[in-house]
């Protein structure tokens, strides 16, 4: 969906790039041609200079990303008081850590998954960062029901069995699936079905949803490190952010 925005974008950039063309001088000049002739003059532009396209396409994303980067931080910083207060937190890494890294994530994000093992290493070879972890399903059905499902597990004191098992998984989240998952770190299968048709469950998951709302995280995963955003998974930039977040 995001990519079929950003070509939208694009493809109105070069239209109104190309209207504006048409009253300029130079070998691309509309001057003498008639409609038919320029748009062909434009084709072969485009065939043998590609390049435009994909250059439009890397700065529009650039720009579509910093400002929502920009957004984003300005919802947090108006909002963090939020994060720590809200209920469907999961807290791992060290409690009394010197830095707190929130991350809004969904189980079916291919990001999120990626990202765990480099981000887990990262925090344990610090030892001194609590994080917080945010159940976001923003993916569709399966990710809603992975949430859900994470929250019932928790009831049996399972929740990051559950984690790890979910979130590493390399296929769709189904019903079949989400059993398969509590057989496999034994958790009380039928007792884990019921809970998750429990409406308080749902009701957490929709606060978690809320409070993404609030903050305008739209994207997964998201970092706010010390109060400072990182959209999606980037080593560098995380330590450059947990530095300033000490030197804070």
């Amino acid at each position: 969906m995001r990519f079929l925005n950003i070509a939208l974008i694009v493809i109105a950039g070069l239209l109104g790039a190309l209207i504006g063309l048409v009253a300029a001088t130079g070998p691309f000049s509309s001057d003498g041609l008639t409609d038919e002739q320029f748009a062909e003059r434009v084709r072969e532009t485009l065939v043998t200079q590609p390049e435009i396209l994909r250059d439009g396409f890397y700065a529009l994303e650039t720009q579509q990303r910093e400002a929502e980067l920009a957004a984003l931080q300005e919802a947090v910083t108006r909002n963090y008081s939020l994060i720590e207060t809200a209920p469907a937190v999961f807290v791992t890494g060290n409690p009394d850590g010197d830095v707190t890294i929130v991350e809004f994530f969904d189980y079916e994000c291919g990001f999120c998954r990626r990202a765990k093992e480099p981000f887990e290493n990262l925090v344990e070879s610090d030892g001194n960062i609590r994080v917080i972890y945010y159940e976001l399903p923003i993916l569709g059905e399966s990710s809603y029901r992975a949430a859900i499902a994470a929250l019932a597990a928790d009831r049996q004191g399972l929740y990051f069995e559950f984690h790890n098992a979910a979130i590493a998984s390399s296929e769709q989240l189904t019903s079949e699936m989400i059993a398969e998952i509590a057989g496999g770190i034994g958790a009380d299968v039928p007792q884990l079905l019921a809970d998750m048709n429990d409406l308080a469950l749902a009701e957490r998951i929709r606060g978690n949803i809320q409070l993404g709302q609030a903050l305008t995280v739209n994207s997964t995963p998201t970092y706010v490190v010390g109060g400072q955003v990182a959209l999606g998974w980037n080593e560098d930039r995380m330590r450059e952010l947990i530095a300033a977040a000490r030197e804070r």
